[in-house]
C-alpha cells in the first residue's frame, strides 16, 4: 500500500529537535548536580582566605595620629568624614570618602589607587611591574632633586 500523503516534518527535523531537548535536559541535570558542590567549598575559600589576610603583612594605615586625621577631616567637605567600617581583627577603622563620578576624571575600577601626577592632574597608581618602575623612577627624581636642587 503506498502512502496517501507526504510527511510534512522530515525525520532530520524530529531527529534534531529530539537531540536538542536531550542535550537541554542533560545540561540542567548537570547543573542542579554541580551547583550545590560548587557552592561548598565557598565557605572554606572564605574562611582560607580570611586566615592567609591576617598572617600576611598588612599594609600600613594612611592615616597613622590624630593631626593627620584632623587635617584630613578639615579638607572634606562640610568638614566630615564618614567612617565605613570598623576592622576588629586589625583594629582599624576604614572611612568612607565618596565623590561624583564628574570629579574623577580617570578611568578607574574598584580598587584602583589615586594620586596626584607630576602635571597636577589625577592619575591610577600603576601595579604590577609598570608600578615598580614608576616608584623606581620617582625615587630617581627625589634624589636628583635632593642632591642638585628642583
Amino acid at each position: 500500500m503506498k502512502q496517501v500523503g507526504k510527511r510534512l516534518v522530515p525525520t532530520w527535523a524530529v531527529q534534531f529537535v529530539v537531540g536538542a531537548i536531550v542535550v537541554l535536559v542533560a545540561i540542567g541535570v548537570a547543573a542542579a548536580l554541580l551547583g550545590p558542590v560548587m557552592r561548598g567549598p565557598t565557605a572554606f575559600f572564605d574562611e582560607l582566605g580570611k586566615t592567609i589576610s591576617r598572617v600576611a603583612p598588612q599594609p600600613q594605615p594612611d592615616i597613622r595620629n590624630d593631626e593627620q586625621l584632623k587635617a584630613v577631616i578639615k579638607a572634606m567637605p562640610q568638614g566630615k568624614l564618614r567612617v565605613g567600617t570598623i576592622v576588629d581583627e586589625q583594629n582599624r577603622v576604614v572611612f568612607t570618602i565618596t565623590a561624583d563620578r564628574s570629579a574623577v576624571k580617570a578611568a578607574v575600577q574598584p580598587g584602583d589607587e589615586l594620586r596626584i601626577a607630576r602635571d597636577g592632574s589625577v592619575e591610577i597608581v600603576p601595579t604590577g611591574i609598570p608600578g615598580v618602575i614608576d616608584s623606581l623612577q620617582r625615587a630617581m627624581e627625589d634624589l636628583k632633586r635632593k642632591f642638585f636642587g628642583p
